[in-house]
């Protein structure tokens, strides 16, 4: 990091980065192969503290802000493994969402359990109907006046609970969840006032629930959760598990969805700086004609070229962190940092295999499962091509293209 990184922040790198060492590539395959929840990592980060980074003090956290994440994530996934993606579900879905936008009965419910390790968060947002479109999901939560009663719109009273119906899709971490941030409508879509009308619900045990059945879906990536198919049939929710108001989730679900792109960014950016790490390594160690190949410009050049990407996308990951810490809209870096961040690493991880020749297609090396990982990011969670015509629409002044 540049020089303006403090004595504090140096010390929060390192001390993640002890942790993370302690568990191998070997674990992460295991832990892969079998899709099992790598249970000894998230209680080593939780006992740290590391997991409340951004929560405050009087919650059980640490009270620090996304520069601090970022760095944390950024190193989680330098060592190796899933570690920096496994922060965005729960710090940043449920940590962050709860702290910016909770009740004070909702802060104290969750944000202590989430510093602790003891609550783990996904999120129910796509929909194969809408893709991006939010303001397009069909998933719906009517108002009801008590349990099996009529809805106020259907001539009831009007009741404390809603009936959720409704279908997502690409949703990950809902079997190890204890709570969704699930994202469903609960007034029709209105041209005159298109962000009105979508709500955003805490759903308990959403893996437990009668009316949700869970459907894997066949993707080909190396990681230790299942994507799934969510189906919801008249799931019952209070009033008081909405977070935000009702009918006003949209504009709290863009505020989380930035930090999402940042943590995502630092999370790529971490993956990209292993990949060249292991590079070098090999590099360094590999002889061909009585020296190693890290010798050779052919080798070097696209490594430093990656590796100088990689070093624009942490500044821009940084300078976004910082600007979301001081309360600015932070809408253009986080989204700029999340485009140069994933087509960085995913270079860097690309030429990590190209180093390695044909070992780096093997199971015996790593560089091919960062590789799937880092190229993911270019599409989720958001396309690069919608990112593109945020840039050129909100920056550059160019008319929608969409």
């Amino acid at each position: 990091m540049s020089g303006t990184e403090t004595e504090e922040q140096r010390m929060i790198r390192q001390a993640v980065r002890d942790i993370a060492s302690d568990y191998d590539w070997d674990y992460w395959k295991s832990h892969i192969e079998n899709k099992e929840f790598p249970e000894e990592y998230w209680s080593a980060l939780a006992e740290d503290g590391w997991l409340g980074v951004t929560i405050p003090e009087e919650y059980g956290g640490a009270g620090m802000g996304m520069l601090e994440m970022s760095i944390i994530i950024e190193e989680l996934s330098r060592s190796g493994g899933q570690g920096g993606i496994i922060f965005v579900l729960t710090p940043v879905f449920g940590g962050i969402s709860i702290e910016r936008h909770g009740t004070e009965e909702q802060k104290e419910e969750y944000l202590p359990a989430i510093a602790s390790g003891d609550l783990r968060f996904c999120m129910g947002l796509t929909e194969a109907g809408a893709g991006i479109n939010t303001l397009n999901i069909d998933t719906h939560a009517e108002r009801v006046s008590g349990p099996g009663g009529d809805s106020e719109r259907a001539g009831g009273h009007e009741g404390d609970e809603f009936v959720i119906d409704g279908q997502k899709t690409w949703i990950s971490g809902v079997e190890n969840a204890d709570e969704m941030l699930l994202v469903a409508r609960t007034s029709e879509f209105d041209r005159s006032n298109p962000t009105h009308g979508v709500s955003l619900f805490l759903v308990p045990e959403p893996a437990e629930q009668d009316a949700i059945t869970l459907t894997p879906l066949d993707v080909e990536l190396p990681w230790f959760e299942t994507q799934y198919q969510v189906d919801i049939d008249g799931l019952r929710v209070h009033e008081d598990r909405i977070l935000g108001t009702e009918d006003g989730g949209l504009y709290l679900l863009w505020d989380t969805l930035n930090t999402e792109r940042i943590a995502g960014a630092a999370s790529a950016v971490g993956g990209g700086l292993r990949a060249i790490d292991l590079a070098v390594e090999y590099a360094g160690d590999r002889e061909v004609f009585g020296q190693p190949i890290g010798a050779h410009q052919a080798i070097q050049h696209p490594l430093a070229d990656a590796y100088a990407r990689l070093m624009c996308a942490r500044e821009m990951t940084y300078t976004a962190s910082r600007k979301w810490d001081e309360g600015e809209d932070a809408g253009m870096e986080s989204n700029v940092a999340k485009l140069v961040s994933s087509e960085a690493a995913t270079r860097a991880a690309d030429r990590a295999i190209q180093t390695h020749g044909g070992n780096g297609f093997t199971s015996d090396y790593e560089v091919f499962d960062i590789w799937q990982n880092m190229r993911l990011t270019q599409t989720a969670p958001v396309p690069n091509e919608m990112v593109r015509n945020y840039i050129a629409e909100h920056t550059l002044g160019l008319p929608r293209s969409y």
